[in-house]
């Protein structure tokens, strides 16, 4: 029967829901101040048969197994706002329900604390859980069983087209299907295989580190991030290879085994470099472009150490607009692809190299003095100098550059580069082909 509008209140909606509210003193018995009809159906009691939920009364109802801090609790609520919580409630007939309860605390104007909370029967829904859990119990000894029948195990790790590796903790035994002695060659045994994964070159240097940090992480129950890697086949390339790896523990989680299936993503991955190789760099030089150089940059101070000192150059090419106004954009193209060649060739591979604009070059040379940072300097006008614009040579190549100082200069990517500019433009000043420090001299004097 529908319920009427002139009836239509909080209460009638709870008790037509089949929920039930309650609210009760932030006591040592949590006295009952109000509980709806719905409420008391819930558990099997009359209205105001129930005084307190808690205490020695024979009618007390959350259930003594269960060890609340209801001050602790009400500390949370005050910061949190609600909390919600499963309570055990025992009803008249002795039989327990279990039930979720949303709880929030109300303050009277008294001073006074107030639990307020709604219910819901859950006892049906932990129930199913319960069973669902011992259905999963179930097929997990059905897996270990299956595990047990190695000749049913081997003969179906034999099918599988990708290569795969098993081994076991408790025999020491290693197996490698058809595809993975295919794929990689079977000599040696795991002795002989950890061997190769720590000391010699079947994994590539670059991904060394890595995957013994994301071995250990995969026997200590955690995932890798990218378990991506590069091994060198039986053909002595190296080739892309993602890994999926399962570790079968004992009960007492000791590791019983540990299955490796092993797919190569070679051209895939290679594809995915490639565009992003693309994606962050100038097209016309190969450098790093803005973007990604301001990124760069900003990473390696953020993980200096304290003590770090690092110098940004700002190269820019004297006199451009006229190659390219005079002597035409092909040519102004090329000076461009000479100078990225040069100074690629010139620097170390940590550094960065990055060009920000049309005739403006970045390079960025950590842990270096100041000192050390101006003989760089002194180099890149050598390669300006010794470079040749056409066979005539008859166009004299040079550059200006400005060298700012972290920390001292700034302690980020565009503080850096104002004060480089600055720099660069004191350069410019001084008639071209030259290179200043910044001081803050120069900033006065802009």
């Amino acid at each position: 029967m529908p319920i009427q509008p002139q009836k239509l209140s909080i209460e009638n909606i709870v008790n037509h829901l089949g929920g039930g509210i309650f609210c009760c003193k932030n006591d040592d018995v949590l006295t009952v101040y109000y509980a709806s009809k719905s409420f008391y159906d819930m558990i099997g009691y009359k209205e105001n048969e129930i005084t307190a939920f808690c205490g020695n009364e024979a009618n007390y109802v959350i259930s003594r197994e269960q060890h609340i801090n209801w001050k602790k609790l009400s500390i949370i609520l005050k910061k949190r706002g609600f909390v919600e919580l499963e309570l055990k409630l025992k009803k008249k007939n002795g039989h327990h329900i279990w039930t979720s309860c949303f709880l929030r605390l109300m303050t009277m104007k008294d001073g006074s604390n107030y639990f307020c909370g709604i219910l819901e029967d859950i006892t049906k829904k932990r129930r199913c859980l319960k069973m669902e859990r011992k259905q999963l119990e179930t097929i997990k000894r059905a897996k270990q069983e299956l595990a047990v029948n190695e000749e049913r195990y081997r003969i179906i790790m034999e099918q599988v087209a990708d290569p795969i590796f098993d081994y076991n903790f408790q025999t020491q035994e290693f197996y490698c299907s058809p595809p993975f002695k295919k794929c990689f060659g079977s000599e040696g045994s795991i002795d002989g295989l950890l061997d190769k994964l720590y000391h010699s070159n079947v994994i590539h240097n670059d991904d060394r580190s890595r995957i013994i940090n994301d071995i250990y992480l995969f026997i200590n129950g955690m995932q890798s991030i990218c378990p991506e890697y590069r091994f060198k086949d039986a053909t002595k390339d190296y080739r892309w290879y993602r890994i999926k790896g399962r570790l079968i523990r004992a009960e007492n989680g000791i590791p019983l085994r540990v299955i490796a299936f092993i797919t190569d993503i070679d051209k895939e991955k290679r594809e995915r470099l490639r565009l992003k190789e693309r994606a962050e760099r100038d097209l016309l030089s190969g450098l790093y472009n803005h973007v990604t150089t301001t990124n760069i940059i900003n990473k390696t101070i953020e993980e200096s150490d304290k003590d770090s000192q690092h110098a940004l150059l700002l190269i820019d090419i004297d006199n451009f607009k006229y190659v390219n106004d005079n002597l035409g954009h092909l040519l102004g193209d090329e000076l461009i692809e000479k100078i990225s060649y040069k100074l690629k060739k010139q620097f170390r591979d940590g550094d960065i190299i990055g060009r920000i604009g049309g005739d403006e070059f970045v390079v960025f040379l950590k842990n270096i003095k100041e000192k050390d940072a101006a003989h760089r300097a002194e180099i890149v006008q050598e390669i300006f100098n010794n470079t040749n614009l056409n066979e005539k040579n008859d166009f004299k190549v040079s550059g200006s550059m400005g060298i700012s100082i972290y920390p001292r200069d700034g302690d980020n990517y565009h503080a850096l580069l104002k004060k480089a500019d600055i720099a660069m433009y004191a350069a410019k000043k001084k008639g071209k082909d030259a290179y200043c420090i910044y001081s803050d001299l120069m900033q006065s004097e802009e």
